[in-house]
């Protein structure tokens, strides 16, 4: 049996960056920018589109919170792209979508968490989600304590007298209000509306 010794050749394409790499997940990308047959970079693997309900979605998951009216707004954007798609969706369950791309378990839930100016934080980018995670208890006093539980269970309690103060005037009906009633809920409504198409902010 003959035996053929062939010297090392040069590999051809280098399987791994030669980068210096500091994490791990650095050494991911890099592997991936090294060996990139499409030519593709990170900008251009996909771009996100305004007229598809999952990539509408996905947007909304990346700011860093919305008012009351900006979710209101989004949600009744999300209920046209289901529509487009041929989905039946309630006005509801298309608050309940926008809040739960916030972190919260329902609108309601972040209708109580709004701050005063009625500003909804993004949970997804603090950790403590109020659906699945830490905070998926409806108690708040069962809640982990932290700065961020600290700030929402004030809210809560901040929000609780306020709607103690509106309600009431509300239940009466427009006749039996005065006049001084009337205006005073106009501009609360006002304040909680304004705004709604306006861009919200989103991380960097």
């Amino acid at each position: 049996m003959n035996i053929v010794l062939y010297a090392p050749q040069e590999i051809p394409k280098t399987l791994t960056a030669r980068v210096a790499i500091s994490r791990l997940g650095e050494h991911l990308q890099a592997f991936l920018n090294a060996n990139n047959i499409s030519n593709w970079t990170p900008d251009e693997d996909y771009v996100l589109r305004d007229d598809k309900l999952a990539d509408v979605l996905v947007t909304l998951g990346t700011a860093k919170g919305m008012t009351i009216a900006q979710m209101k707004y989004q949600a009744r954007r999300v209920r046209r792209l289901a529509k487009a798609g041929g989905a039946i969706m309630k006005l509801n369950h298309a608050y309940s979508m926008v809040a739960n791309c916030l972190g919260y378990r329902d609108f309601k839930t972040s209708f109580k968490c709004r701050s005063v100016d009625h500003y909804v934080d993004n949970l997804w980018l603090t950790g403590m989600l109020l659906r699945d995670g830490l905070l998926a208890s409806e108690r708040p006093e069962s809640w982990p304590s932290s700065r961020i539980t600290d700030e929402l269970r004030a809210r809560m309690r901040f929000n609780k007298i306020r709607s103690n103060i509106i309600n009431p005037i509300k239940k009466r009906g427009r006749k039996a209000r005065s006049q001084k009633e009337q205006e005073f809920l106009e501009s609360k409504r006002h304040e909680i509306s304004r705004g709604g198409s306006a861009p919200f902010e989103t991380r960097e």
